[in-house]
């Protein structure tokens, strides 16, 4: 998507080697018109596809599939991060490479109990929340239709591992590489 990846170029800071700062656009301050853009362009994408609800982890994934949500006529459910169990939430045990830290992917089963998903997150870096996403629908009978994710970081082993497991995935901004010492970042065409 053309006009993401000029804002990645023109605004995102390659702070390592792995990190992109997106605060300026997407996570900390939400440039509203290229969230709509998005929303839509991942609207377009999945319009033809079976399914009954958009899903996203909080909270980047927010902006994003909440524009997709309003322009394909579909609900949203958030699913929380949680530090703890929460009795009567269906749950997936998760660890945030980020933040170094444990957590559990926590919703209210009454929201996913035997939907058609599509999944929109913000970064596909090792894919292990797409893993952990589609671990929490079969336990209550749902199923993972499409992934939709803003920008991809190809260089990791994410997206090559959900490909060869079969994902459909859908990366509006596939990188090829970043370099911290220029800032410079190159994009898979």
């Amino acid at each position: 998507m053309e006009a993401l990846i000029q804002k990645i170029s023109e605004e995102a800071i390659v702070k390592s080697e792995s990190i992109l700062g997106v605060s300026g656009f997407l996570n900390m301050q939400v440039d509203a018109q290229l969230m709509s853009d998005i929303g839509r362009h991942f609207s377009d994408c999945f319009r033809e596809d079976d399914f009954d609800i958009y899903l996203t982890v909080e909270t980047s994934g927010i902006a994003p599939s909440l524009f997709a949500s309003l322009y394909s006529d579909k609900p949203l459910v958030i699913i929380k991060k949680q530090h703890h169990k929460v009795e009567g939430m269906a749950q997936q045990k998760c660890y945030s490479y980020t933040k170094k830290e444990n957590y559990y992917l926590t919703v209210d089963p009454k929201f996913i109990k035997g939907k058609r998903c599509i999944l929109i997150d913000d970064f596909l870096a090792s894919g292990s929340v797409v893993r952990n996403v589609e671990s929490l629908l079969k336990e209550q009978d749902a199923t993972l239709v499409k992934t939709g994710i803003v920008i991809s970081k190809d260089f990791q082993e994410g997206m090559q591992y959900l490909e060869k497991e079969g994902y459909d995935v859908v990366s509006l901004a596939r990188i090829k590489k970043m370099d911290p010492v220029s800032g410079s970042i190159e994009f898979i065409e």
